[in-house]
């Protein structure tokens, strides 16, 4: 019985083979889509199956630039395959787009199938780009979120047994057109566990949701850190490790804590949670019981620990920077503040060092202090010698102005007091004329007198001897005197006149000077003005020289 149902079998499976080897080509025709936009893109795909070879053509019309394309091929063994031929159009007006496919397949026993099909796609015209980045629902699975949801409201809570290490969240977006982030099953450890669901609109504007799932705990453990209360975590899956850290457990309040150490460091950090519910690393020194938020960053494959500066580093002043999302103090330049230093340590080799810090890139280098020094010194002498080139720029202009302001009074000056100097001059050289004159006057007095009596003696003597010629020599004698008379009357008259004539050459020579003024004034202006000219140019060519 047992053959038998194997013999059945067998003649089954031959016959199913023999029915597969003689299938004739079948074909299937479809689009990408069925609506498309003006200027979107649109595939038409015709599937082939049970073919060795294949002579199709696709053509489109309608509202496409086109997209026709001819296929004529065959499978390199000869044996049947399936064969997907596709082509890609672009919609360029609103309409239909008409897709047909011609031609025929033949599989590997000679079969052949005529092929002839088509399709259409309807094109609308573009719409405006969706804003919408609304959720339409948020909800944790199995819980119910406080308070009740609310599109507008963006904070939730939830609270869950701390036997829960995971919780699913669920939401859906209002518009199609928007994507989500942050769904989906998440772990959660004691304390507060805060997710962030971002729903981006189609114009790239963001919305955030947050949910904050409490996980209960018994006995939270509080630590102060820069006067804020953070929550020791006693479970830290959702915190990976920092480079060169390894798990660790320590204890704190009597409580095992897990902990990651470095033997490079010698940092011991724990998880810590803020009041928002976002978990942080600390630093945990188990000396002094303290704790400080650690804030690794990386540059170029540099990692550091951003630490607080303890001195002060000459040619900067203390401030504080965000980095890494959290305010940090750090040193900026006095120069330029662009200019950041921040004391860290290097967490490969452990070796504390001041480094340049880069807020654009993030990146750090390493700083050195001989480099700022001498960049320092170098302006200090710039401004110096800024300061003496200024300095001696702004006494050069004043001696400029003062000179400037002075000439033309000195000159002024000098014209209203020459006419003066010559009028008194030629008053003067009259004047001295005139009492040279007068002078000569008593020196010839007593010439006269003398000869007068010389005469008289004379006319006495020939009195005596010759009354009669004396008469007649005396007349003669007599009228000498109207004559000097008469030459000194001339000479006065003549020094009236020179006096007259010198009054008459200053009074022409007031008229000229003062029918000359507008020219001399016009003459004193173009001095000025080549003055100002040779001055600019002695400027200009001591300040080439230097």
């Amino acid at each position: 019985m047992k053959k038998i149902y194997q013999g059945i079998l067998t003649i089954a499976f031959i016959f199913l083979f023999m029915l597969e080897v003689h299938a004739a080509p079948s074909t299937s025709f479809y689009t990408s889509s069925k609506y498309v936009e003006s200027g979107s893109s649109v595939t038409a795909t015709l599937r082939l199956t049970n073919t060795a070879a294949w002579n199709v053509k696709i053509s489109s019309s309608g509202a496409t630039s086109g997209c026709t394309t001819s296929f004529a091929d065959a499978t390199s063994n000869g044996q049947n395959t399936t064969k997907y031929l596709t082509v890609t159009c672009r919609a360029t007006s609103t309409g239909t787009i008409y897709f047909s496919a011609s031609g025929d397949a033949t599989s590997s026993d000679g079969s052949t199938s005529n092929i002839s099909t088509s399709a259409s796609v309807t094109v609308t015209a573009p719409r405006e780009k969706d804003s919408n980045n609304y959720l339409k629902s948020l909800s944790i699975k199995d819980y119910q979120i406080t308070p009740e949801f609310n599109k507008e409201t963006l904070e939730y809570s939830v609270t869950v047994p701390n036997t829960i290490e995971k919780v699913t969240l669920e939401g859906e977006a209002e518009s199609r057109y928007a994507s989500i982030t942050g769904l989906g099953e998440v772990e959660v450890s004691e304390g507060k566990n805060a997710f962030d669901i971002k729903v981006l609109s189609e114009t790239g504007v963001e919305r955030i949701y947050k949910i904050v799932v409490n996980v209960e705990d018994e006995n939270p453990i509080e630590k102060k850190i820069k006067d804020n209360t953070y929550t020791i975590m006693k479970n830290v899956k959702t915190i990976e490790p920092p480079k060169t850290y390894t798990a660790t457990s320590i204890k704190i309040d009597n409580y095992d804590i897990p902990a990651f150490y470095s033997e490079i460091s010698k940092y011991t950090l724990v998880g810590v949670r803020d009041n928002k519910g976002d978990s942080h690393l600390a630093i945990y020194d188990e000396k002094e019981n303290t704790f400080t938020l650690y804030n690794e960053t990386t540059s170029q494959e540099i990692f550091v620990f951003v630490k607080e500066p303890t001195e002060d580093l000459k040619g900067f002043k203390r401030t504080t920077k965000t980095i890494n999302g959290e305010s940090r103090e750090c040193y900026v330049s006095n120069i330029d503040e662009s200019i950041i230093v921040v004391y860290a340590m290097n967490i490969d080799t452990g070796e504390n060092n001041y480094y340049y810090y880069d807020e654009t890139n993030n990146t750090y280098t390493l700083y050195h202090d001989e480099i700022e020094t001498s960049y320092a010194e170098q302006i200090e002498k710039y401004k110096m010698v800024i300061l003496i080139f200024g300095g001696a720029l702004v006494l050069f202009f004043l001696i400029i102005i003062i000179l400037i302001f002075k000439r033309p009074k000195r000159k002024k000056k000098i014209e209203e007091i020459q006419p003066e100097i010559k009028v008194k001059e030629i008053k003067k050289e009259v004047k001295d004329e005139i009492s040279s004159e007068k002078e000569k006057e008593p020196q010839e007095k007593p010439k006269k007198e003398k000869h007068k009596k010389k005469a008289k003696e004379k006319k006495e003597k020939e009195t005596k001897i010759e009354p009669k010629v004396e008469e007649k020599k005396e007349e003669p004698k007599e009228e000498k005197k109207p004559e000097e008379k008469k030459n000194t009357k001339k000479s006065k008259e003549e020094a009236l006149e020179q006096v007259n004539n010198a009054t008459k050459i200053i009074e022409d020579y007031e008229k000229t000077i003062q029918l000359s003024k507008d020219e001399l004034k016009k003459k004193k202006e173009e001095l000025e003005k080549e003055e100002t000219m040779y001055d600019i140019f002695e400027d200009e060519r001591k300040r080439k020289r230097k």
